[in-house]
């Protein structure tokens, strides 16, 4: 699969490089962006929220079904059924050993050292998302934009749940924001150091991008489709799926995954 050329007579390892830092950017932005929204809650409509998850597990769920099919490709059976177990088992660790943002965000009391906890966890959350962008650039640049814009979508709503937790843990909202953006920060630092690792080590690439299905699907099922199903709506839920879903294909097609 030919990379997309962004600067022409640039090597190929240069050029992807680029590739990567751009990615990094956009999924940084994304949550930046989420963070952000929390001044504009108030004055925007609940119910869209769960259409806006649903859209995002389609995409998501798209790009792993993607990585799932090249790390087939180019490793076979054991190693995929391998990582796509530890992807989904890391996650399911993560989520039992670290205060987790949708769980406490109906809770009122206010605690400064409790918030600092909170956006430390969800930074940790934030890892394995951006490791799943490295590994795909590492297989490929155009499967690297396709993970990198079903992130970017799912890390919108993502930002405005690392943010909304710690105001109702009494802290102020210019630092809810900054926490935000720092939680995407991680997320592109881990970007662009697992490319690096990934590009040195090449074996571990499908293993890499097993891994990085495996928890993008724990986060589809257990984060955003019960988020999104939990309020009703099954109808509309399911179509905003089927449309990110449809979305992702687009992209697919644009990049000639």
């Amino acid at each position: 699969m030919p990379p997309i050329i962004l600067t022409s007579g640039c090597p190929r390892e240069t050029v992807a490089l680029l590739d990567v830092f751009l990615g990094a950017l956009v999924v940084f932005l994304a949550t930046g962006a989420g963070s952000v929204a929390i001044i504009a809650l108030g004055k925007i409509g609940k119910g869209s929220y769960p259409a806006l998850l649903s859209f995002s597990a389609g995409v998501m769920a798209f790009s792993a079904l993607e990585m799932l099919g090249t790390a087939h490709q180019q490793s076979g059976n054991a190693v995929t059924a391998a990582g796509l177990v530890l992807g989904m088992l890391t996650l399911f660790i993560l989520e039992r050993t670290l205060p987790h943002a949708h769980g406490i965000a109906k809770k009122g009391e206010a605690s400064g050292r409790k918030g600092l906890l909170i956006a430390g966890a969800v930074a940790l959350h934030n890892i394995p998302e951006g490791l799943a962008v490295a590994s795909a650039f590492a297989s490929s640049v155009p499967l690297g934009w396709l993970v990198t814009a079903s992130i970017a979508l799912q890390d919108v709503p993502e930002g405005l749940l690392i943010s909304m937790p710690l105001a109702c843990y009494g802290m102020r909202m210019r630092r809810c924001i900054d926490y935000g953006v720092l939680s995407g920060a991680v997320e592109a630092a881990a970007a662009v150091i697992g490319y690096l690792l990934l590009s040195a080590i090449a074996p571990a690439v499908p293993l890499g991008l097993a891994f990085s299905a495996g928890a993008m699907t724990y986060v589809i099922l257990v984060e955003l489709l019960p988020d999104a199903l939990k309020d009703g709506g099954e109808w509309r839920s399911a179509l905003s799926f089927v449309a990110g879903g449809l979305l992702a294909f687009g992209i697919a097609q644009l990049f000639a995954v």
